[in-house]
């Protein structure tokens, strides 16, 4: 179980053979992982590369963004991110994503690669289309232009101010709702900060005949998700 993000970021979806450049810390772990499984002789491996994963269980895949909307909602503020609406954050549900590995453990090619992402070619804008919806609240995105001269000086700087923008006011949420402890932070790591889109194609495994249940990413989907972590007394209620 590996992750799309062991691709070279870009805006035209990347097929199981497309470059390996990875560009998170999970990534780079997970692309040296591949390399040294292949080389068990007689090992029966199949490399699944999902994208962005959402859906019940999910904390940091869309959770995080869903965290920071709640907390927007709560302090009636607009939400804004760096970069631009097309900036590519293609998605797949959890769902999707067991269904594929029980169906490759059937029927997938041994030394295969197969990539998972829904249909929605998803994107920052479309994303926060569907958080404006549930929550109630304004977005909007910084730009190119002024993204990259507040990224240029620090990014480690900008990440420490986003975060402590979000913690506090996540804390003190919770607590409002008598929830003592959660799981779920809004905290973001640096470098899912920066320009790297994730387009990824995946098509090749429906070659072999799997059909995804959530083919579209919607605003119900993410209600889902947000119940969920309600029912288990780890996200406020009342906000959607």
């Amino acid at each position: 179980m590996s992750t799309a993000q062991v691709y070279d970021s870009g805006n035209k979806p990347r097929k199981e053979d497309a470059k390996i450049k990875p560009w998170t810390g999970i990534a780079k772990a997970k692309a040296k992982a591949e390399e040294e499984l292949k080389k068990i002789n007689g090992l029966p491996l199949i490399i699944v590369r999902p994208a962005l994963v959402y859906g019940n269980g999910d904390y940091t895949g869309l959770t995080p963004r869903l965290i920071i909307a709640a907390v927007y909602k709560a302090e009636n503020q607009k939400m804004e991110f760096l970069w631009d609406k097309d900036l590519k954050l293609n998605t797949v549900h959890v769902q999707d994503v067991v269904a594929a590995l029980w169906f490759l453990s059937q029927s997938g090619k041994h030394g295969s690669v197969y990539n998972l992402a829904d249909q929605s070619d998803s994107s920052q804008g479309s994303v926060c289309g569907l958080l404006e919806g549930l929550f109630g609240i304004k977005t909007g995105f910084l730009g190119t232009m002024a993204s990259k001269m507040a990224t240029s000086v620090a990014m480690k700087t900008v990440a420490e101010a986003a975060n402590d923008k979000h913690l506090k006011p996540w804390s003190d949420l919770c607590k409002k709702h008598n929830i003592t402890t959660t799981p779920l932070n809004p905290y973001l790591d640096e470098e899912l900060l920066y320009d790297n889109p994730l387009a990824v194609d995946g098509n090749a495994i429906t070659a072999l005949g799997f059909k995804y249940k959530h083919p579209q990413i919607t605003a119900d989907l993410l209600k889902q998700n947000v119940d969920y972590h309600i029912k288990n007394n780890a996200f406020p209620a009342g906000l959607m």
